[in-house]
């Protein structure tokens, strides 16, 4: 049996001519294959330095050719995309509100530093956005040398079974997680990524640089099916920029942001939520080992835990009793909990219904416009294009269920696009256009990708003959969907064409609302010609799910409303959280309040880029400020994790990168602070 497997790896080692990135180790591995059986590597590699774990994985993967290459795909996509945009207005104006005044906050806004016991116990919780759980799990090396042990079975023609049990004791030996989640996962996953990686022309290194990114830097320019740019318009005749942000404009709008729900039905209050599993606060989970089991509270936990219903009914009841006046609605998406390993498609739809129903039961007669998040597919984040025609791997099974919830909110013009690609284009006043993008189709876990990248669905293709009509039309537009373009698991290619096409229609595009960080954040974008002009931003609304570390929170925004050359900018944001700990305690419910409001709080003139990239300036100056962004960052947590200078550097890169995949050229300056 050992012999079989050096036999397959070893196949492979003739095509290496060079070893790439580790050619500074100038000793020799390929012994390492030759004398020792395959499990005993495995065991091993658990322990081995990181350089040999660079040899392996470069040996194993280097110059494989892909087993099915020659596999005839149609890859066009007959689909029109010039569709007559909607033109009937669906709001009837907004309710005459005014910009709120100076607001006395509960608590004081400075932030006393963590005392040296609290920084011991937090120093290992990293924020998410800095080691999320893919990289954490998975490394660059680890992820190459696994496709290259996977490219081999299917070049030896091992099949599903077997592959089955090869991966599951690679990923049981790494301890990557336990022997059931591995199963699992496989289960899940595996039916679609086997078959994509299959076809994919993309070299082990290659494919994980695509779901990786810039940890696991390669080239693949010139690549046809990854590498490409669309052709947008020049400057139109209505393409004047509007600088002039008024306050006490005639009319404002109040317009509620929902984001991450991730509603957990199977959510037991008193279950661990220190479990080992990657989800917790179940009846199942498994109590972590040597360490004192913390209970899961009545409405949520801090851990890996997602929302109770009775948390999300509780926030929606406080909203529609604090905020009876809101306008209108977005929902950017991510209604499933995290329990991706355990997922089918009916059991997803069954959270979307559930959720749908929510939303209408809290807010009958109030607009709300959707955008689908990663985790609404099977598996998570899985979006194949609409050249996928084959049933067991399309996406039309979670398309023809949205649009069939979502009509309630749209009109049936919409139908067209949200059956193909899973967005849409509404008219919400005259001069005033919303715009829905599924940025799933950006997403680095989307594994049909792998196959072929180019503009899935032509998205972006509808996206610049919407914005084109939109300028000829003197609209203003606000874009919403889940995912940034900015964030580090949206594909570098779809984000680069995405931004020039922000940067082309810069005065039209007034405002950007997205979801999937968890955190309270944002994204700036930058003029291309040198990076130094910040003309547009993005909001990243928080998450109500508390995974991890996080309080609950909603956030309201205040937008230029109804007049003569309305900018439709937003004026003002406030985000509204509760104290998870205060509500836990004994028989108490959640005290929704205000955390903050952007101008009033950060001490900023306007909510212009310009007044954004300064206020980044100054958090990088002076960690005061940095503190107090950090605290909403997280909503006030007492868990949240130990931030060093190092995490600040990052995150305030975070801010500026709009456009993902490219953080050493947008944020260089931020070494020197």
């Amino acid at each position: 049996m050992a012999f079989k497997y050096i036999q397959r790896l070893a196949h492979v080692l003739y095509s290496v001519a060079s070893l790439g990135s580790c050619t500074r180790y100038k000793f020799s591995v390929f012994t390492v294959f030759l004398v020792k059986p395959y499990q005993d590597v495995v065991n091993e590699f658990r322990s081995v330095p990181e350089v040999v774990f660079c040899l392996l994985s470069l040996i194993i993967s280097t110059d494989l050719v892909p087993l099915n290459n020659d596999v005839d795909i149609d890859f066009n996509d007959y689909w029109n995309y010039k569709i007559t945009p909607h033109y009937t207005p669906l709001l009837n104006g907004s309710k005459n509100h005014i910009l709120p005044a100076a607001y006395e906050y509960e608590q004081e806004l400075r932030v006393d530093p963590l005392i040296e016991d609290e920084e011991a116990l937090y120093m290992n919780r990293l924020p998410k956005k800095i080691y999320d759980v893919v990289r954490r799990k998975i490394p660059c090396e680890a992820c190459k040398f696994a496709l290259g042990l996977l490219r081999s079975y299917l070049n030896n023609g091992d099949s599903m079974e077997d592959i089955k049990e090869k991966v599951v004791s690679l990923c049981v030996s790494l301890k990557i997680e336990s022997e059931i989640i591995c199963n699992s996962f496989f289960d899940v996953y595996a039916p679609e990524l086997v078959p994509a990686f299959n076809i994919s022309v993309l070299a082990p290194a290659q494919t994980c640089w695509m779901v990786l990114g810039e940890s696991c830097s390669i080239d693949i320019d010139n690549n046809v099916l990854h590498d490409w740019s669309l052709d947008i318009p020049k400057n139109g005749v209505n393409s004047k920029e509007n600088k002039n942000i008024e306050f006490g404009a005639a009319t404002v709008y109040k317009v509620l942001h929902l984001s991450d729900v991730h509603l957990d039905p199977d959510y037991i209050s008193g279950s661990p939520s220190n479990c080992q599993e990657p989800l917790c606060c179940r009846n199942y989970s498994t109590p972590s080992e040597n360490i004192s089991i913390l209970p899961a509270g009545r409405w949520g936990s801090y851990n890996k835990c997602d929302s109770p219903k009775l948390l999300i009914e509780n926030m929606l009841k406080h909203i529609v009793s604090e905020h009876p006046d809101i306008d209108y609605i977005i929902w950017t998406g991510d209604l499933p909990p995290h329990d991706i390993w355990n997922q089918t498609k009916s059991s997803n739809l069954n959270i979307i219904r559930e959720c749908v129903e929510q939303m209408l039961k809290f807010f009958p007669d109030t607009p709300i416009f959707p955008a689908v998040g990663n985790h609404e597919s099977v598996p998570a984040g899985s979006f194949a294009p609409p050249w996928m025609k084959n049933e067991k791997h399309n996406i039309n099974w979670l398309y023809t269920t949205l649009a069939d919830h979502w009509r309630r909110w749209l009109p049936s013009t919409s139908g067209n696009t949200l059956l193909h690609g899973g967005f849409y284009s509404v008219l919400l006043r005259p001069g005033f256009r919303l715009i829905s993008l599924n940025t799933n189709y950006c997403h680095s876990l989307s594994w049909w990708l792998l196959v072929n990248s180019t503009d899935p669905a032509q998205e972006l293709k509808w996206l610049i003959y919407e914005l084109q009509n939109a300028e000829k039309q003197n609209e203003k537009v606000h874009v919403i969907g889940h995912i940034a373009p900015g964030s580090s698991d949206c594909l570098k290619t779809w984000s680069m064409n995405y931004y020039s096409i922000v940067d082309r229609y810069r005065h039209v595009i007034t405002g950007q609302f997205y979801g999937h960080s968890h955190a309270d954040e944002f994204e700036l974008f930058y003029e291309t010609k040198n990076y130094s002009q910040p003309i547009n931003i993005a909001y990243l609304g928080p998450s109500i799910t508390t995974y991890e570390n996080h309080n609950p929170a909603y956030r309201i925004y205040y937008v230029d409303g109804d007049y003569n050359n309305s900018t439709r900018f937003v004026l003002d944001h406030e985000t509204w959280t509760t104290d998870l700990e205060k509500a836990n305690e004994g028989e108490n419910e959640p005290i929704w309040y205000k955390l903050y409001s952007a101008r009033d709080t950060y001490g900023i003139q306007s909510l212009s880029p310009e007044m954004w990239d300064k206020f980044i300036d100054k958090m990088a100056a002076d960690p005061y400020y940095f503190n107090i962004f950090y605290k909403n960052y997280y909503r006030d947590s007492p868990t949240r994790p130990y931030c060093d200078s190092e995490c600040r550097v990052r995150i305030l890169c975070d801010l500026k990168s709009g456009r993902s995949q490219d953080r050493l050229h947008l944020c260089n300056k931020l070494q020197y602070f």
